[in-house]
């Protein structure tokens, strides 16, 4: 996978703030990644103005030739990554409900839409834990759906957005 790629629909996602843009740009330079605004974006601090700091990564994004993932694109990575930290024991459901939201899938490939159907059928922490402490049957039904939507997912070649790379 593109590390460029995965830093850009991380960030559009929320999982990598604007005041984590210039170490991880650094990182992407230690990595041999190269371009002027990811220079000038490993250069700033996490205090500079987010709007300078999400301009530098646009501009990085268009210099290194890689695609800035639209909503709909980077929700869709968001639920492959949340399904392969399930499948790979990195998250619980509960863990992975907490990091998915209601509209998520919208664009979403059927399988993509099933996990996150799945995910967030119970509506939020706060209904999972009275359904964890109410009727911990229920709930582990719903950690094993949450489990084998994620698995049926992560098996899920076709049209897997994470698997996105430049051509060099």
């Amino acid at each position: 996978m593109d590390a460029v790629f995965t830093l850009a629909w991380q960030h559009a996602v929320g999982l990598v703030f604007p005041e984590d843009l210039p170490m991880a740009a650094a990182e992407l330079l230690a990595a041999g990644e190269d371009s002027s605004a990811l220079c000038d974006l490993a250069g700033r601090g996490r205090g500079e103005p987010t709007a300078e700091l999400d301009q530098l990564l646009r501009e990085a994004l268009a210099e290194l030739d890689v695609p800035r993932p639209d909503s709909g694109l980077a929700e869709r990575c968001l639920l492959r990554h949340l399904a392969a930290g399930v499948v790979a024991g990195e998250l619980t459901a509960k863990e992975a409900a907490g990091r998915a939201w209601l509209g998520m899938g919208e664009t979403a490939t059927d399988v993509e839409w099933q996990f996150a159907e799945a995910v967030l059928r119970n509506c939020c922490s706060s209904c999972l834990l009275e359904l964890e402490t109410d009727n911990a049957e229920a709930y582990r039904a719903w950690e094993q759906e949450v489990s084998a939507a994620a698995a049926t997912l992560a098996a899920a070649a076709s049209d897997n957005p994470l698997r996105w790379s430049r051509r060099r």
